[in-house]
């Protein structure tokens, strides 16, 4: 760093903590124009913006930190706190329009394992208030031996041309969701919500960062907990890994790939297999930030799990890689709405240049 910019940001430091927040930040934007490609100064200018109380130009400013340095994870972080703020104040940072609407709903199947009649009508009632009259079937495989033996019978029964595989503790929270994933399918094969550009290793997000995206929400019991994977939204393509709370899928493709029962004859790995064999056989994957969905369990890694691990990894021995620096970037809300408006501010603000 210039010696002149380190004595700005020096200066920019002093002021700030003797709490003459303007003064602060008026060194910290003369060091931002003498060294612009240099973190240091954006992500100072970013701290003070936020204490000034301007959190749009905070959010911006630690998201310019980001793109400098991809390996500084706490600049990423800052951005989901501001915008976090920013919604529990009820300011809105970023604006967008509503979620466009397809004028052509393509109809849809939607294929769900489960054995607990209270889960499955309350996923099936979030699904259908977010289909918005859109033609479609459910399939619910009520005894699966495993998900790859269940969602198989399923996409086997499937009449429409998109198939959605999902959990039955997912709820869809975001205005047309069915939209997104129809658009994200017109140039993609399989999309889902969550993934990595890099399949390595037992577990969706091995690789870690920098090659994971989307977002996924979980309750957190009396709050609610969001996660994102990258600042990146809209519709990412390249991925070869995806999380398999839900994803879909274009019919003749998902047959063409179908789920593995012999191998993962339990409930893991039918999704990592799936999308990593469409991958490998030329299909399209993507990931859509544009879908809001609200997931009841974050995981089990036990010894099933393991089991299931061993089998994926001497399946795919070229996939036996070191664990990547792998996180999400989180926070908790106090209500379902703020979470909600969360999600819209997150988006949108990947839509700002």
């Amino acid at each position: 760093m210039q010696p002149a910019c380190a004595r700005e940001i020096a200066e920019g430091n002093r002021l700030r903590e003797a709490g003459h927040v303007e003064e602060a930040l008026a060194a910290y934007r003369r060091a931002v124009g003498l060294a612009p490609d240099e973190v240091d100064p954006h992500y100072n200018l970013a701290i003070a913006l936020r204490q000034s109380g301007d959190l749009r130009a905070a959010a911006l400013e630690f998201r310019a930190a980001s793109r400098l340095d991809p390996a500084d994870l706490d600049a990423v972080q800052n951005v989901v706190e501001t915008l976090g703020l920013a919604v529990e104040r009820g300011t809105r940072l970023f604006e967008a329009g509503p979620p466009a609407a397809c004028t052509d709903q393509i109809p849809v199947s939607i294929v769900v394992c489960s054995i607990d009649p209270a889960r499955l009508a309350a996923m099936q009632a979030s699904f259908r208030a977010g289909l918005e009259g859109r033609e479609h079937e459910f399939i619910v495989i009520r005894d699966a031996r495993g998900l790859s033996e269940g969602y198989q019978r399923g996409l086997a029964a499937a009449r429409h041309e998109v198939v959605v595989f999902a959990h039955d503790d997912v709820e869809l929270a975001s205005p047309r969701p069915f939209d997104a994933l129809q658009r994200a399918l017109e140039r993609h094969d399989v999309v889902g919500l969550a993934g990595s550009r890099v399949a390595s290793g037992p577990a969706m997000a091995w690789a870690g960062q920098p090659h994971l995206f989307g977002s996924v929400a979980y309750p957190a019991g009396t709050r609610w907990k969001a996660t994102i994977y990258s600042l990146a939204t809209g519709v990412l393509g390249g991925m070869q890994t995806l999380d398999g709370l839900l994803f879909a899928a274009k019919r003749k493709a998902a047959l063409a790939v179908g789920f593995d029962a012999a191998t993962f004859d339990g409930f893991h790995f039918y999704d990592l297999d799936f999308v990593y064999r469409a991958h490998l056989a030329g299909h399209a994957v993507a990931v859509t930030t544009e879908v809001l969905a609200i997931h009841a369990s974050e995981g089990r890694f036990d010894e099933s799990w393991k089991r299931a691990a061993d089998r994926f990894m001497h399946k795919f021995p070229e996939l036996q890689r070191p664990q990547g620096r792998s996180c999400y970037f989180g926070r908790e809300f106090g209500v379902r709405e703020e979470l909600v408006r969360f999600h819209e501010e997150y988006n949108a603000m990947g839509a700002t240049a």
